[in-house]
């Protein structure tokens, strides 16, 4: 079982494509509403930050929402991976204190928001693996 669980080592490189697949897709599903139709969801994404008191709510709301899509789209090829994924980490720690901490939100509510940060972390600090373009195959 040993020589087994030994051999997968040689297919690490490629974890990370499959963290980029899951959570990618998830972000882009998420996010892509919301900047794909800026007419419906960047109002709408406004008005809720605004009453938080997060200050310039429509040019918040319109970072924040084009960070997570062009993010998602980034991630998913793995195309300057690691610059999008320290943008998304700063995003989604502003998501959690200021969208979820603030309001006393349940740790329901607020594990999409961990989970994405914590894979921003993760391909901050690791690289996107392989298939990437960023790793050249």
């Amino acid at each position: 079982m040993n020589e087994f669980l030994n051999s997968l080592g040689r297919y690490r490189a490629y974890a990370p494509f499959l963290l980029r697949l899951a959570f990618g897709y998830q972000l882009y599903d998420a996010a892509g509403h919301t900047a794909l139709h800026p007419t419906d969801g960047i109002p709408g994404y406004a008005d809720w930050l605004r009453s938080l008191g997060f200050p310039l709510p429509i040019l918040s709301a319109t970072l924040s929402a084009y960070t997570e899509f062009l993010g998602a789209v980034l991630m998913i090829i793995g195309w300057k991976t690691r610059w999008a994924a320290l943008f998304l980490a700063i995003n989604f720690m502003l998501a959690i204190i200021v969208g979820h901490i603030a309001i006393a939100d349940t740790y329901k509510n607020t594990f999409p928001s961990i989970n994405l940060l914590a894979m921003s972390i993760f391909l901050l600090l690791n690289g996107p693996g392989k298939p990437s373009i960023d790793e050249g195959r």
